[in-house]
């Protein structure tokens, strides 16, 4: 993968059919989808797709589904994530055979204190020519990083040229890594299911890797931020945050909510064990969605 990765980088979410089964048809309407609305490269899996509640199999299966449907079109990110980072290892080798352009590892608090030689294991499987983004995330799942500490391992790890900052708050450390981007680091990407976008973008992040329930609205917020246009964006991220604040503790139920609304999915069914949300929110979160939307903007353009 040659281009440098710029712009909206949505996670695809897992769709699930009311048997349980991975909803392979949805998943690639999906995808398609993401490709259609702007997406500079998609990402699968993510947190967002419930990474951590698949088995090896469908987490094998569904990329190789989503790489199908961007072959040729926009890069595939995988993402490779696990507590046992020996089995980041395998998944890597998976993900190169599925047909992955790079892959996104979180640093785990199982590499604690030897974060260097299991990234050295990661790329030696990944193979030269396709980048590692280097996901930090707070504990307990993710093993925290200071911007020092993922500047050195990008350093003595040179298939990591990207870091997804998702720390909270995280613009101090978005500023400290561009400052430290160079020969070792190409670039920052915004984390955090875009909450902290414009900050971010503010601070010199190059892209952003949200859900993709608002992904029309963050492709345009993003491509005027590009065009310097800093009334629009202001505008459009002002409009996404009513949204983005219920989705922090709601997370795929919302986004899934708004997918089924959308007729991109069959079932909004979940994993991952979250909040449920009542009839009530459910109404909200659609009102609030369709004031939000930029279809009707679109098709009057």
């Amino acid at each position: 993968m040659k281009a440098a990765l710029k712009g909206v980088l949505p996670i695809v979410p897992t769709p699930f059919a009311k048997s349980g089964e991975v909803d392979e048809v949805s998943l690639r309407k999906v995808a398609a989808h993401a490709i259609e609305a702007g997406a500079a490269a998609l990402v699968f899996p993510g947190v967002a797709s419930e990474d951590l509640y698949l088995s090896a199999e469908e987490r094998r299966r569904a990329l190789g589904l989503v790489a199908d449907v961007a072959r040729g079109r926009l890069p595939v990110i995988a993402g490779v994530n696990s507590s046992d980072p020996a089995e980041m290892v395998e998944i890597t080798r998976m993900a190169v055979e599925a047909g992955a352009d790079g892959i996104m590892a979180m640093a785990v608090p199982g590499m604690e204190g030897d974060c260097g030689t299991w990234f050295g294991r990661i790329a030696a499987a990944l193979g030269e020519g396709r980048p590692i983004i280097l996901q930090n995330l707070f504990k307990p799942r993710g093993a925290d990083l200071s911007a020092d500490e993922m500047l050195a391992l990008a350093a003595e790890v040179p298939a990591i040229r990207y870091v997804k900052e998702e720390g909270i708050p995280s613009g101090p450390k978005v500023s400290r890594l561009v400052a430290g981007c160079g020969p070792d680091l190409d670039g920052v990407i915004g984390g955090g299911g875009a909450r902290y976008l414009l900050e971010e973008l503010d601070r010199g992040a190059m892209a952003t890797m949200p859900a993709i329930e608002l992904l029309d609205l963050h492709v345009a917020l993003y491509r005027a931020y590009a065009a310097h246009d800093r009334a629009e964006a202001l505008r459009l991220y002002e409009r996404s945050l009513p949204l983005l604040l219920i989705q922090a503790p709601y997370r795929m139920r919302l986004t899934k909510l708004i997918l089924k609304h959308r007729g991109l999915i069959e079932c909004d069914d979940v994993r991952e064990p979250l909040p449920e949300m009542d009839g009530e929110l459910t109404e909200l979160v659609l009102e609030l969605y369709e004031r939000a939307s930029l279809t009707r903007e679109l098709a009057d353009a």
